[in-house]
């Protein structure tokens, strides 16, 4: 037991003199102004990574399925990705959306559901209709409605 801890006196000793003999005060002042530089940063990026962080939870208070969720809990808001029509609000289904690309699935519009009037342009507005519907006046209101396939 004290051979080890002689040897541990020693090993300090040698290592006290090493760093003291190669090193002089400018480039020891340099070392501690750099580690704590590097402290600095680290810290505020581990605040940056923490308040990201909450952000992000903030922003989930759906339920297990993840995505954004009506109050009601009645499924996911139109607009969102999904992976299959149960996962949407009655009426949108699971499906590429008329503005979007082949592979993409959003909860869209189906047959009755309530889409967005088009703009002074005629195009088609959010909430958007599943391919295959299309957004037409019923009353006071815009409704998808479901399209045939021209042959």
């Amino acid at each position: 037991m004290e051979n080890d801890t002689t040897m541990d006196s020693q090993t300090l000793d040698t290592l006290a003199r090493t760093v003291s003999t190669s090193m002089t005060r400018r480039s020891a002042l340099r070392g501690l102004f750099a580690a704590s530089l590097a402290s600095v940063a680290g810290g505020s990026l581990l605040l940056s990574e923490e308040a990201s962080a909450k952000r992000r939870k903030k922003g989930k208070k759906g339920g297990k399925g993840g995505g954004t969720q009506t109050p009601t809990g009645q499924g996911q808001a139109p607009g969102t990705r999904c992976q299959t029509s149960s996962q949407c609000q009655s009426t949108y289904i699971c499906a590429v959306p008329v503005n979007g690309s082949n592979s993409d699935l959003y909860c869209s519009g189906g047959q009755g559901a309530i889409c967005g009037a088009p703009n002074e342009d005629g195009d088609d507005t959010f909430p958007f209709c599943a391919v295959g519907h299309r957004c037409t006046p019923t009353g006071n209101t815009y409704t998808c409605q479901f399209v045939p396939d021209e042959d």
